[in-house]
C-alpha cells in the first residue's frame, strides 16, 4: 500500500512538472508556429510581431534577430531593420574583439548598416560595412565595388569614387562601370565628362532606365543637339505614342542624393549577382526603392517580380506609386490589372483599366480591356475595346496591330462567326506572317472544320518551327492526324502534350477521343470524365458528356 501511494505521488509530481513544462513553453512553440503561418502569407506586421515575442524570450538568437530584420526590410521599415542590423553585430560579443561582431552579422546586416551610415554621413563607417559584405552571400567584387563608390560621391573624394569603380576588372561588368560613373559625374555637375560616360554606355548597352537618366541629363543640362536627335538616336524602335510620353516626361533630378544612387545600384544587384535565392532577392529590391525612390523603372520590375510570387495586393500598392505623367504609367496599369486577374477578379481589373481610359485613350489599355472582356464572354464589349484600340494603334502605327485582329477573330470563332473570324486571323498574319499562335489558332480552327487540312498542316509544322515543342501547336498536329485517320500517330503525337499539360480540358478530350477510335472505350471513357472535370469555363463538357453516353 505504502509503494503504491509513494507511486501515485510520484507519477502526481511527473504530471505537475509536465504540466508546468508545457505551460512554460506553450507560448514560444505557439509564437513560432504563428510566426511561421503569417511569413508564409506574407503577412509582414503580423510576423514580425510573434518574432518579437520569440525574441523577448530569447533575445541571443542570432537566427529569430535575422528574421526580424529581413522582415522588416519587406515591409519597409529600414529603421527597425537596421535597429536590429545592429542587435545582431552586438550579441554575444566582447567588446575588445571586434571580429566575433563581424562574424555574427549577416551580409544584410552588413548591407543595412552601410545604408544607415551613409545617411548619418559616416562615410568610413558606410565603406568598412559594404566592404564586410564581401564574406557573405552577396559577395561580389562588383556590386561592392559600386556601393563603396557611391558612399565618397562627393566633390572632395571624388577620386576615390572613381578608383572603387575601376577595380571592377570584368568585362562583363563593363557596363554597370560605365553607367556609374555617368551617374557619379552627373551627381557631382562635371557634365562634360559625364557625357563622355552616358554615350559609351549607350553604346554598349541601352536599357530603358538608363535612357531616361540620360536624357534627363540632356534636358537639364541644355545638350540642344543631342536632344533633339535623341528620338531618332536611341527611341527609333518604339512607336511614337511611346516616344511622345517619354519626352514629354518629368525632368527634375532624378538622383538627388549618393542614397539614391546606391538604390540603383541594389537593382543593379539582381543581374550582377544572378540570384536563385528569391528571398535575398525580394530584399533587395525592397532596399532599392526605399533608397531610389524616384526611378519608377525599379518599382515596374519591382511588381513583376512580385506578382510572380503572388504577392499580388504589395505589387499593386507599389506599381500605383508611379506616377501617371510617367512613360510607364499605362503598363503599370496593366500590370495592376494583371495582378487582380491572377486573382480572379476580372471584375477590379476591367474597373482599373476603365478608370484610366477616362483620361487617356490607350491602345495598350484598349487592347488590355479588350483582353477581359473577352475572358468573361462578353462579347460586343470585346470587340467594342478592340475597335477604340484599332483605331489608335493605326493613328500612332502601332507595331501590334496583329494582335488586335487575331483577338477579334477569336471573339468572333467563339460567338460562332466563323466567316468574320477567318477573316480577321487572315488579316493578322498578313500584317506579321509569322506569329506561332495565330497560325496554330486557325490551322486548328480549319481542321476541326475538316476544310483546308494540307494548308492546316503548313502552318502548324511553320508555328512548330516558331515555338517548338509547344504543347497546344503539338496538339493541334495530334487532331491534323486523327481528322485523316491516323489514330496511332496521333496518339503517339499528343503523348507529349498530355506529359506536359496533364490537366488540360482540350488535351484531356483529344486523347480520349483517339483512344476511343483505337477501341478503347473504357480508356476513352476515363479521359473524357477528366476532360469535364477540367473544364471549368463549361466550353466542351454537353459535348464530352454526349459522348460518354454513346461513344464517337
Amino acid at each position: 500500500m505504502r509503494f503504491r501511494l509513494i507511486t501515485l505521488l510520484a507519477l502526481i509530481f511527473l504530471f505537475q512538472n509536465v504540466a508546468l513544462a508545457s505551460h512554460l513553453s506553450s507560448p514560444k512553440v505557439s509564437d513560432y508556429l504563428q510566426a511561421k503561418v503569417s511569413d508564409s502569407i506574407n503577412d509582414y506586421k503580423s510576423t514580425i510581431k510573434f518574432y518579437q515575442k520569440l525574441h523577448k524570450h530569447n533575445p541571443r538568437d542570432t537566427v529569430i534577430i535575422n528574421k526580424l530584420l529581413m522582415v522588416s526590410i519587406l515591409d519597409g521599415d529600414l529603421l527597425n531593420a537596421n535597429a536590429y542590423a545592429f542587435r545582431l553585430a552586438n550579441v554575444s560579443c566582447s567588446p575588445s574583439i571586434t571580429t566575433s561582431c563581424v562574424k555574427k552579422q549577416s551580409d544584410i546586416s552588413h548591407l543595412v548598416n552601410g545604408i544607415s551610415y551613409l545617411n548619418s554621413y559616416k562615410y568610413d563607417l558606410a565603406d568598412q560595412s559594404f566592404s564586410n559584405i564581401l564574406n557573405g552571400q552577396l559577395s561580389s567584387k562588383t556590386f561592392v565595388a559600386l556601393l563603396k563608390a557611391w558612399v565618397w560621391v562627393n566633390k572632395n573624394n571624388l577620386e576615390r569614387s572613381m578608383g572603387e569603380i575601376d577595380t571592377i576588372g570584368s568585362n562583363e561588368d563593363l557596363y554597370l562601370a560605365l553607367v556609374h560613373k555617368a551617374l557619379i559625374y552627373d551627381y557631382v555637375d562635371q557634365t562634360d565628362v559625364a557625357l563622355i560616360y552616358y554615350e559609351q554606355a549607350m553604346e554598349m548597352q541601352r536599357d530603358l532606365y538608363v535612357l531616361n537618366m540620360y536624357y534627363n541629363f540632356l534636358k537639364r543640362n541644355n545638350f540642344s543637339n543631342r536632344i533633339n536627335s535623341f528620338q531618332d538616336s536611341y527611341l527609333k524602335n518604339y512607336d511614337t505614342d511611346f516616344q511622345k510620353k517619354f519626352l514629354n516626361g518629368n525632368r527634375n533630378r532624378i538622383l538627388q542624393n549618393p542614397l539614391h544612387g546606391l538604390g540603383i545600384v541594389l537593382f543593379n544587384a539582381q543581374g550582377i549577382l544572378d540570384l536563385t535565392n528569391l528571398d535575398l532577392a525580394h530584399v533587395l529590391y525592397q532596399l532599392s526603392i526605399e533608397t531610389s525612390p524616384n526611378l519608377h523603372e525599379i518599382k515596374y520590375v519591382f511588381s513583376s517580380f512580385l506578382n510572380q510570387l503572388q504577392e499580388h495586393k504589395k505589387a499593386r500598392q507599389i506599381l500605383k506609386q508611379i506616377p501617371k505623367t510617367h512613360y510607364l504609367s499605362n503598363y503599370a496599369t496593366i500590370q495592376i490589372s494583371d495582378s487582380y486577374g491572377y486573382q480572379d477578379d476580372n471584375a477590379s481589373a476591367i474597373s482599373n483599366l476603365l478608370n484610366y481610359l477616362q483620361n487617356d485613350s490607350n491602345f495598350e489599355i484598349s487592347l488590355s480591356l479588350g483582353n477581359y472582356y473577352r475572358y468573361e464572354k462578353e462579347w460586343e464589349k470585346a470587340l467594342s475595346a478592340y475597335n477604340k484600340a484599332l483605331i489608335i494603334g493605326e493613328e500612332f502605327n502601332k507595331k501590334d496591330l496583329w494582335e488586335i485582329y487575331f483577338n477579334i477573330g477569336i471573339v468572333y470563332e467563339r460567338s460562332d462567326k466563323w466567316d468574320l473570324a477567318e477573316v480577321n486571323f487572315t488579316k493578322a498574319l498578313n500584317i506579321s506572317s509569322e506569329q506561332a499562335d495565330v497560325l496554330n489558332y486557325l490551322a486548328y480552327s480549319y481542321i476541326d472544320k475538316g476544310i483546308n487540312l494540307a494548308e492546316s498542316k503548313n502552318m502548324i509544322e511553320k508555328a512548330l518551327m516558331l515555338k517548338p515543342n509547344d504543347p497546344y501547336i503539338v496538339d493541334s498536329l495530334a487532331w491534323y492526324y486523327y481528322k485523316i485517320g491516323e489514330y496511332e500517330e496521333a496518339l503517339s503525337i499528343l503523348e507529349f502534350s498530355m506529359e506536359i499539360m496533364p490537366y488540360d480540358s482540350t488535351v484531356n478530350d483529344h486523347y480520349g477521343d483517339i483512344l476511343w477510335k483505337l477501341g478503347k472505350e473504357i480508356e476513352a471513357r476515363y479521359y473524357w470524365n477528366k476532360a469535364i472535370n477540367f473544364d471549368k469555363e463549361n466550353i466542351y463538357s454537353d459535348n464530352i458528356r454526349s459522348k460518354l453516353l454513346i461513344g464517337i
